[in-house]
């Protein structure tokens, strides 16, 4: 793992820390449930960085006696673990901005949001519009999924501190009930979050299939090798950010044992030089049933 890549993780912990103690303390202090409900939102934040610091670490060791395939698959694992974390967030989130209505119907007095949990809103969006961003160029110049899922965890964030600063705003004007329904749709943002996040995961751990494009795009060049007379059977998979490549070519049967294993080579070089996210192209050759 570069060391610009490690700061970068480091940051986005530092931050989420920061931003996590200013949201539940003068959240409560403040008598805003909605930012507090912000905070525990930002507490998951602080799961998600060490987790991706852990694993992207992991994801960069080279393939050794027990991992031939590499540890790229951790991250999947990683992403599927931070869903559920979401989730059980979104759950807790619910439930106590429930009892919070509740509670509000039931008492004659509501003490409003001091105005300092204004502040403490409009700073954490100014952080997380940064993070955004940061995590954005990185995701394009590491091409790590995690931190393409962070990059959208940020923006969610984003979204749900607005909503909390809505709430405050429109309460210090007597709608009383909208900063305890701010944070229930808090909660929506944060499951469809980790919606997103868990699909993702789990089809890094499945084999998925990538896009219909791409493996067009492989065919159209495997084809256009010379001495390649017929697909005979073409399988690939996603290997978190990269691809896996199994494909049966047919060539003249009359061929050399030595010549067809010359167009196995070409075809085997062509995929992976044309398309760098091949991390492996294993190609079998057949005789063609037009010889037969």
């Amino acid at each position: 793992m570069s060391k610009k890549l490690r700061n970068l993780l480091y940051l986005g912990l530092i931050l989420n820390t920061v931003l996590t103690v200013l949201k539940i303390v003068f959240g409560y202090l403040g008598n805003s449930v909605s930012l507090v409900s912000d905070g525990y939102n930002s507490l998951t934040d602080i799961l998600i960085s060490l987790v991706l610091l852990i694993t992207i670490r992991i994801s960069y060791k080279k393939a050794d006696h027990d991992h031939p395939y590499g540890h790229e698959k951790y991250e999947g694992i990683a992403s599927l673990l931070l869903g559920i974390i979401l989730i059980l967030t979104a759950i807790f989130i619910f439930y106590t901005g429930v009892q919070n209505i509740i509670e509000l119907v039931n008492v004659n007095t509501v003490l409003k949001p001091d105005q300092i949990t204004i502040y403490i809103a409009v700073i954490s969006i100014i952080i997380k519009v940064t993070l955004f961003y940061i995590n954005g160029f990185a995701y394009k110049k590491y091409k790590q999924p995690s931190l393409k899922a962070e990059k959208y965890n940020h923006l969610i964030d984003v979204l749900a501190t607005t909503t909390s600063l809505l709430g405050i705003i429109l309460t210090q004007y007597g709608f009383i009930y909208f900063d305890a329904i701010a944070s229930l749709i808090i909660g929506l943002f944060i499951v469809r979050t980790a919606y997103g996040i868990i699909k993702e995961a789990i089809s890094y751990l499945v084999d998925q299939a990538p896009d219909d494009e791409v493996n067009t795009a492989i065919k159209k060049v495997i084809s256009e090798v010379i001495g390649v007379l017929n697909i005979d059977d073409y399988k690939s998979r996603m290997h978190v950010n990269k691809l896996y490549v199994d494909v049966e070519v047919a060539v003249d049967a009359t061929l050399s044992l030595q010549e067809a294993h010359l167009i196995a080579e070409k075809v085997h070089k062509t995929v992976e030089s044309t398309f760098p996210d091949v991390i492996h192209c294993m190609v079998h050759v057949n005789p063609s049933k037009a010889n037969k």
